[in-house]
């Protein structure tokens, strides 16, 4: 190689104008005669490239959507795989948030094909129901710089945490305790530990509980039940004021933290302490299916025994046992005051869909909703040419009267409307945002 100026040295590579693989290293000796070599290994470890005349094939991009992601884990991570013959010069991501102006931010390769990195935002540059739009694209190393890209993905940011409360190893048959027919066990957690762990006052969609092995069967008439409470220890049952949030069958499917979504979710209420009831009510039995528990007194009871014309969950001869552990468990969590009705309590009789106020509003406005059924509920943003700029709701929601903030800061002044969608029922209602 000749040294071209400074420290810089260049030279070519004698080619035979076919295509072909070149393997090669970088050799230099200092006048002390010292020898350094790159790559770091050489001559075993070599680079290598491609040499043709035209590069005619695209990247190949393999990537699996991400999924709806809770704002306390934003900004996500992109990860990908993107190979090409000639190989791969550069991987990045344009992207956009509702209907906003693109942006971009590159991926570093991270081994191999693989390249990762994370969206170039932070959190308090998202809200809940923000849709984040995005496509990969990557570039190959060849002359021609051949290029191709994913399709548009989007997902949604979510107002959801998970509270995790206890570490505990202790094996504990409640309430998967399956080598009886019928069980019984209530759980109480108390609102320091909630908080403690991240929750806040708002609807827990499912709970999960670490499973040290399967036995089985399937659990018949598998209930779960809470409530809010005061009360700070527990030793017998708790037979009144429940909210039923699963009722049907459920199989311990796996070790690890198997999680239950909950088909009615429950409303949490921050200072208040969590009560919950887990029964079931079998005609078989084989063995326990264990879970993790922590060392506690005064917080978990329990009962188990066969009841083949019985309920477990209603058998008004058991006493509780007191247990000196109390399960370990999850909560999957939406919190926030946009799930919490203002202004009436009960239940509503029918669907209602409130024109927003103020209106014309600049720039935030409040819709309020009623659904007196539970069920899964959308509530969207449209611009004056239909395109979904915004979701405001998209979940499950127990019956209720509802109140949701929207933040148009960041969108012109104009006409644009508003629809609700749940269990069948619609409606569409216009505002005016001016500026």
């Amino acid at each position: 190689m000749t040294n071209s100026s400074g420290n810089n040295w260049t030279g070519n590579i004698p080619g035979n104008g076919t295509a072909a693989t070149y393997r090669y290293y970088l050799k230099a000796i200092d006048g002390l005669g010292r020898v350094g070599v790159a790559p770091g290994g050489a001559p075993t470890t070599l680079y290598m490239f491609t040499a043709s005349s035209t590069d005619t094939s695209k990247p190949v991009i393999t990537h699996t959507p991400i999924g709806n992601t809770p704002k306390v884990n934003w900004p996500a991570t992109v990860l990908c795989t993107a190979t090409e013959p000639f190989g791969i010069d550069s991987v990045w991501v344009r992207w956009y948030k509702n209907s906003g102006a693109y942006t971009r931010f590159n991926l570093a390769n991270i081994g191999g094909g693989n390249w990762s990195a994370a969206f170039n935002s932070d959190t308090s540059q998202v809200q809940p129901n923000d849709v984040i739009y995005y496509r990969i694209i990557a570039r190959s190393a060849s002359t021609q710089h051949t290029m191709d890209s994913t399709t548009l993905y989007n997902f949604t940011i979510v107002n959801q945490v998970t509270a995790c409360i206890g570490t505990g190893t202790t094996a504990s048959d409640y309430p998967f305790g399956t080598y009886w027919e019928d069980g019984r066990t209530q759980l109480l957690y108390l609102s320091s530990e909630i908080t403690g762990a991240g929750g806040a006052s708002g609807y827990i969609l499912s709970i999960g509980l670490n499973v040290q092995s399967v036995g089985g069967p399937a659990m018949d008439g598998f209930n779960i039940r809470m409530q809010n409470t005061s009360v700070s220890t527990i030793s017998a049952w708790t037979s009144t004021n429940w909210t039923t949030c699963y009722s049907g069958t459920y199989t311990v499917s796996g070790t690890g933290w198997q999680y239950i979504t909950l088909t009615t979710p429950f409303y949490w209420t921050s200072g208040q302490n969590l009560l919950m009831e887990i029964c079931y009510n079998n005609a078989a039995w084989t063995a326990y299916s264990p879970v993790n528990a922590s060392t506690a007194t005064g917080l978990m009871i329990g009962y188990e025994m066969d009841l083949p014309s019985g309920d477990g969950c209603t058998e008004p001869t058991w006493t509780a046992s007191a247990l000196a552990y109390r399960d370990n468990m999850c909560f999957v969590m939406n919190p926030g005051p946009n799930s919490v009705g203002i202004g009436n309590i009960g239940v509503p009789n029918t669907y209602k869909l409130s024109q927003n106020y103020p209106n014309p509003f600049n720039p935030t406005t409040k819709i309020d909703f009623a659904i007196p059924k539970n069920g899964f509920v959308t509530l969207k943003i449209y611009d004056v040419l239909g395109r979904e700029v915004r979701k405001l709701v998209n979940e499950t929601k127990t019956a209720g009267y509802y109140s949701v903030d929207f933040n148009a800061s960041e969108f012109s002044s104009g006409v644009y409307f508003y629809k609700l969608e749940s269990n069948g029922f619609s409606d569409v209602k216009r505002m005016m945002l001016i500026k």
